[in-house]
């Protein structure tokens, strides 16, 4: 499979893991019973399952997590000015938003390329065991694609990329490069971290979504600015 499970891996999502002596291990589909009993527990309390994963992700790691809000609505204002206030913009939102949350299941990684492939890989995994979110299981694997068709997992090239995951793709290789970057903060910063999605348009990321996105941040800035 994509990486090493916790024995409570999915039961400690929403609560601390019970001490334990050293790594224990647990069958993938046990892991995701577990999931499918927190997801109903959280439905008859009328937790939506995005909520959840935020909340579980914060829990397991802080950063991934305030990444992932930042990039939602990155994704969400990229999506407004293609004119996507429809359910591709929705999606954009959601793949960005849930791109990371196969961290849940993951133990022991560091930072690496193959770490971020596993953690794509398990977090369509998840998403394809949760009804309401297992459409966007199949965006979520292909944020790791590249424009250029030499990316993972399946080589996808252009446009055979999924919208939803060619945003997602871009916001989140922009928040990378500008170290999280938000309105209020120095101009300077984002307008670096442009420079390097234009130096990689055609390559990593859509050229056609690097000019709008171009758009979205002069908006941005200017509006901080006013």
């Amino acid at each position: 499979m994509y990486g090493i499970l916790e024995a409570s891996s999915l039961l400690s999502l929403v609560w601390p893991p019970p001490a334990a002596t050293g790594p224990v291990t647990a069958p993938v589909a046990s892991a995701l019973t577990n999931l499918h009993e927190l997801l109903a527990a959280a439905d008859e309390a009328g937790v939506a399952p995005t909520s959840l994963f935020l909340s579980a992700l914060a829990r397991r790691d802080r950063t991934l997590a305030a990444r992932a809000r930042r990039t939602a609505e990155w994704a969400r204002l990229l999506a407004e000015h293609l004119g996507h206030c429809d359910m591709i913009g929705q999606d954009a939102h959601d793949v960005a938003l849930l791109a990371d949350i196969g961290e849940l299941a993951l133990t022991g990684t560091g930072p690496s390329p193959w770490t971020e492939w596993q953690r794509r890989r398990a977090s369509y995994d998840l998403l394809a065991g949760v009804p309401s979110l297992a459409h966007l299981a199949g965006a979520v694997l292909s944020v790791g694609e590249r424009f250029d068709g030499d990316g993972l997992p399946f080589g996808l090239q252009g446009c055979e990329i999924p919208l939803a995951a060619r945003m997602a793709r871009l916001v989140r290789d922009f928040d990378l490069a500008s170290g999280g970057w938000w309105p209020g903060q120095p101009a300077a910063v984002s307008a670096r971290a442009c420079m390097a999605l234009v130096a990689l348009a055609g390559q990593t990321v859509d050229p056609a979504l690097v000019h709008t996105w171009l758009r979205v941040l002069d908006r941005e800035v200017a509006a901080d600015v006013a």
